[in-house]
């Protein structure tokens, strides 16, 4: 204990920026932050959870294929969002209000199309599998208005910068949370149904809000000069994120082709523990990327941005490591005894709560690109994709696939997660900021 606290302490002062008159504000700020987006992930995971008591292996293993195919529909972002991401805060922490507002009036407008790709890919699916069953109708209609709704999300939660629009956003993350909690009385009166047309209702009513408190009141205007700027610069970026989220479902994409459907159903459980063990790591990169390119506008050095990365990854660390233990040794009897149908997931949960833990390096990563270091960031994202595939397939065939190919993420972690720090050394050291 006495080794840990120094380290957390050293990580916590490195999270603050300089000036000593700002940091209580800022420390009230970053708790406030992090505590919305846990209690949200908290919200969620509870309220998943208990979703597996009343909805059935197969009916979770349809959802959770939509979900899948969500994220992968992320690509009609095709690098505008993320672009925007580094350097609308850039232009704000540089003084330049005008072209902040150009930036997300532009990506605004790329988001409304793609928006619009992403209802009628799941209009067109809908159509195709209408005789595929009641479960697929009702998923797929759900599963249209949240993916919808995400795209333009993800949108307004990127343009949350400053302190008083983290507060903002933290507000719109306790109304999520608070939304959240009515899941599982959803799914105990409704069943399956439940499940999505809840999700359905609490993501668009949590967009609209978001919506209502945005930071940057700013028209669809598209200019083109602007958005090849922003593509060239977020391309990168956006395929590194792109490229990691097709990985993270490499492991439902095996399960898929060993075993079916339902066997994606089962191992829904370890999907909830990876999304558990990723809350304060997840919080801890939305709020230190954008810092980080407000401060290299304000001309802050690599060596400092080093030290704010290693020390979100520390944070990390620290915060996952009692919950994977606690998780270890309480998982065979909550899910014998509370969610009996999901048994076979057992040996999956538990790995997959190491695997998490190891995934918690993972904010020290967004320092690459805030420095665009793309050949750092490119050479972590491919060894993601290759260990992401690799070793789950392998150890599949080797283990029963459920309990094979979550110890295949937990090699792929722990190789991923530690050349990322390498990386980060090695690309702060090497170079200085530029814009």
């Amino acid at each position: 204990m006495s080794v840990v606290r120094p380290a957390v302490a050293r990580a916590w002062d490195d999270l603050r920026p300089a000036g000593l008159a700002g940091r209580l504000a800022e420390k009230r700020t970053f708790l406030t932050f992090t505590a919305s987006v846990v209690a949200l992930n908290v919200a969620s995971l509870v309220g998943n959870g208990l979703a597996f008591r009343w909805v059935d292996p197969f009916s979770m293993g349809v959802w959770h294929t939509l979900l899948l195919l969500a994220n992968y529909l992320t690509v009609f972002r095709l690098g505008l969002v993320n672009g925007m991401g580094r350097e609308l805060p850039f232009a704000l922490g540089a003084g330049d209000r005008g072209r902040a507002e150009r930036i997300a009036s532009t990506s605004q407008f790329a988001c409304a199309v793609g928006g619009a790709l992403v209802a009628l890919t799941f209009a067109v699916l809908l159509f195709e599998r209408w005789d595929a069953g009641w479960a697929w109708r009702i998923a797929l209609v759900s599963m249209g208005f949240v993916a919808t709704a995400t795209f333009y999300l993800t949108y307004l939660q990127a343009t949350f910068r400053s302190d008083a629009d983290f507060d903002r956003l933290a507000r719109v993350h306790w109304t999520q949370a608070a939304l959240g909690v009515l899941l599982p009385v959803s799914v105990y009166l409704f069943g399956f149904a439940g499940l999505c047309v809840h999700t359905a209702v609490q993501t668009v009513g949590v967009t609209l809000l978001a919506h209502a408190w945005r930071p940057l009141r700013v028209p669809l205007r598209f200019e083109p000069r602007l958005a090849r700027e922003l593509v060239a610069i977020g391309l990168p970026l956006f395929l590194a994120g792109y490229l990691q989220t097709v990985a993270a479902g490499f492991d439902r994409v095996i399960l898929l082709s060993r075993a079916g459907i339902e066997a994606v159903g089962y191992y829904a459980p370890a999907v909830a523990v990876v999304a558990a063990m990723a809350i304060v790591p997840g919080a801890i990169a939305t709020y230190v990327y954008p810092r980080m390119s407000y401060a290299l506008g304000q001309g802050r050095t690599s060596s400092e941005m080093r030290r704010t990365a290693i020390g979100a990854a520390t944070v990390s660390l620290a915060a996952g490591l009692p919950l994977a233990l606690a998780g270890w040794l309480a998982a065979p009897p909550v899910i014998a005894n509370f969610f009996p149908r999901y048994v076979a997931s057992i040996p999956a949960v538990r790995w997959s709560l190491l695997a998490g833990l190891l995934w918690s390096l993972s904010p020290a990563s967004s320092v690459l690109g805030s420095l665009k270091a793309w050949r750092s960031l490119a050479a972590c994202v491919t060894a993601a994709l290759v260990a992401r595939w690799l070793f789950p397939w392998w150890l599949s065939h080797v283990w029963p696939p459920l309990e094979g190919v979550a110890v295949g993420n937990v090699v792929a972690a722990a190789l991923t997660g530690g050349l990322s720090l390498v990386l980060v050394f090695r690309a702060t050291a090497q170079a200085e900021p530029s814009a």
